[in-house]
């Protein structure tokens, strides 16, 4: 954030003002961008921000007048690095005698000031801790952000996905064929997190001290584990060219793991992008449908479609969200309720077959959906159904946005006629959830994604803004402004 700029700020502290989490001078913000110190001063006003509420200044000398805890603050980015930190009084958090300067409220800590309010409305909730690796009753005072996985330094901790929403269990990976196994099982699931978690497995791999030739080799077994979500392949090669690019006798480890890192910072910051430029497309009070689940738990940060959502959701737009059930694996209905209901957001499970009807009755008023490849005309691959729902959508003269990060654009990929898509286990489908519907012997297809022709789509929310057809030529501009990896 430039210097002068307070938007995220005034944004977040109005959020947090809005939902209750803060009154009158109560809680705090920050960001540290490996350099400058941000923080709001003490006795400021979250919901009321002015030029002289966020002072600035370094993690050695932090600018006076600073929030109370800004010790806590201080703490926070020396043991884990740049990015926010969120402090907030939910009701019932601020305990009995309590004195100025200890430990009180919610800590969270983010990539980004909305991805940090995230965590604070996830600790609130009381949910989120439960079943994280090391246990509650090793909780640190100021808590991360919901995500699908965790770097442990010798091994990767996901989120076994399979079992949400009833357990909260980890699954612990370490190696890349273990990774890559998980990204088949869907243990890890979603463009982005598929990517960033097959980064930190060839992360592994160079941990082990194996050479370039031994990463290569894991990075094809990675990029086979799932060949519809081009984040996989783009993360696995922009790794594998900053470990071609480690001189002879380098730390090549050292080198693969910073990679890896910033594949899951820049994910984040891409999020919350998204999320800013996606939500000015919502009306207040809309109604808006989603498919299957695009949120924490599959990105690096607050989510591609779902950022979208919770961005309305922290500006007070009142937004309504519908989420398909998502068959035949139920993403929607594991996932995307369960994250809905950890920050608070209002929404309503639906049969995937009632989108039509709901159109109809006027209940939708935006359909905003991820991806797992963007083909160069535009055309996207995402989960089985987004098709279906880009032509109810067009026929009730309803907005259909993608929202997804550039590196979800694939420009090899000249149209979604070229886009191999995955067929898994016909049992999903005959036994969804192990669960057998179906006569036994019954044959079955399972296409996990369709493809949605670009002539369907309203408009592509990216980090890099909102992008109109033509989309040949504003996924070209827009891939012109990426950073090289």
């Amino acid at each position: 954030m430039g210097v002068g700029d307070l938007s995220d700020f005034r944004s977040v502290g109005r959020a947090l003002a809005g939902l209750g989490l803060v009154r009158g001078s109560e809680g705090n913000l920050s960001t540290f961008d490996g350099r400058v110190l941000r923080i709001t001063r003490t006795g400021a006003r979250l919901e009321a921000l002015g030029p002289g509420d966020v002072l600035e200044g370094t993690l050695e000398e932090p600018p006076p007048e600073a929030s109370s805890d800004l010790g806590i603050h201080v703490g926070t980015y020396r043991a884990r690095g740049p990015g926010a930190v969120v402090h907030a009084h939910p009701r019932g958090t601020v305990p009995e005698g309590w004195r100025e300067a200890e430990p009180h409220g919610v800590y969270a800590r983010g990539t980004t000031l909305d991805h940090a309010a995230a965590g604070v409305l996830a600790a609130a909730s009381h949910r989120w801790w439960v079943g994280t690796p090391g246990g509650a009753e090793r909780r640190d005072l100021v808590s991360d952000a919901p995500g699908p996985l965790r770097w442990e330094g010798d091994a990767l901790a996901l989120l076994d996905q399979t079992r949400l929403p009833r357990r909260m269990a980890f699954v612990r990976c370490a190696g890349a064929d273990e990774v890559a196994e998980a990204i088949r099982r869907l243990v890890v699931r979603g463009a982005p997190a598929i990517g960033i978690a097959a980064a930190y497995g060839l992360a592994l791999e160079a941990g082990r001290r194996r050479g370039v030739a031994a990463l290569e080799e894991a990075g094809r077994t990675l990029v086979g584990a799932r060949p519809t979500a081009v984040n996989l392949r783009w993360a696995v090669e922009r790794v594998l060219a900053r470990a071609r690019s480690v001189p002879p006798g380098r730390d090549l480890p050292t080198a693969v793991l910073a990679e890896a890192r910033a594949i899951e910072r820049e994910d984040a910051l891409a999020c919350s992008a998204i999320g800013r430029s996606g939500a000015e497309l919502l009306p207040p009070g809309a109604g808006v449908l989603t498919h299957c689940n695009t949120g924490m738990l599959c990105t690096g940060g607050i989510g591609t479609a779902q950022g979208v959502l919770l961005r309305a959701h922290l500006e007070g737009r009142g937004i309504r969200v519908l989420v398909d059930e998502t068959r035949p694996v139920w993403q929607g209905a594991r996932l995307t309720a369960w994250e809905l209901t950890l920050l608070g957001i209002p929404f309503a499970l639906v049969a995937d077959a009632a989108a039509a009807s709901l159109m109809r009755a006027g209940e939708v008023g935006a359909v905003v959906v991820g991806a797992d490849r963007i083909a160069a005309n535009g055309d996207v691959a995402n989960k089985v159904g987004t098709y279906g729902l880009a032509v109810l959508a067009r026929h009730h003269d309803v907005p259909f946005y993608v929202a997804a990060p550039t590196s979800t654009i694939d420009p090899a990929t000249p149209s979604g006629d070229r886009i191999v898509v995955e067929e898994r286990d016909p049992a999903e489908v005959t036994a969804p959830l192990g669960i057998p519907v179906a006569p036994e012997g019954t044959p079955a297809r399972n296409p996990a994604f369709d493809v949605t022709p670009a002539e369907l789509l309203t408009a592509i929310v990216t980090e890099r803004g909102v992008l109109r057809p033509p989309f040949g030529a504003s996924l070209a501009g827009a891939l012109g402004e990426r950073r090289p990896a």
